[in-house]
């Protein structure tokens, strides 16, 4: 498979992920995607603030939060106002991310995928999961603290 067609690949699974997305259960032990703002705070026992942008009136935000027992610099959530919760991202201070990483292989198995990209000094690693319900985003950055994003799947592993 050329460098090409694999960045076509992960274009259309992105895309299908944001156009397709449907209820199932998200990241966090009974959370559940399309839950709506004041369930997704109960659940997760903070309270989550909007983030203040012009674009991204749906996104909120919690920050300095324990999440697993790990201390967690910034809670995203991305919840629309008829569609619910569609991502959840926790920013992460790098010294958690091998225990963060060896979590999520233990869990799930090796990442489908895996990236690395170095540009003008700064580089970037990213790591990939598709667990059949979510879609598990892992990237290690120079410059920002560890980040780990969900977003519902789409895509039924067994059919493809």
């Amino acid at each position: 498979m050329t460098k090409a067609s694999k960045y076509i690949l992960i274009i259309v699974f992105a895309y299908l992920i944001q156009v397709f997305s449907q209820p199932v259960y998200a990241c966090v032990e009974g959370l559940r995607w399309g839950m709506d703002l004041p369930n997704v705070e109960s659940h997760l026992g903070v309270s989550l603030t909007p983030i203040k942008a012009k674009t991204n009136q749906n996104l909120f935000e919690a920050k300095d939060v324990q999440i697993s027992g790990l201390p967690v610099e910034a809670l995203r959530v991305r919840i629309e106002k008829h569609d619910g919760l569609k991502q959840l991202a926790y920013e992460i201070d790098n010294e958690n991310m091998t225990e963060v990483l060896a979590g999520l292989r233990y869990r799930f198995g090796p990442p489908v995928g895996t990236n690395v990209d170095v540009e003008k000094g700064s580089s970037q690693q990213q790591w990939l999961w598709h667990t059949g319900e979510d879609v598990i985003v892992a990237v290690k950055s120079n410059q920002r603290p560890f980040l780990l994003s969900y977003r519902p799947s789409l895509l039924d592993p067994s059919s493809l």
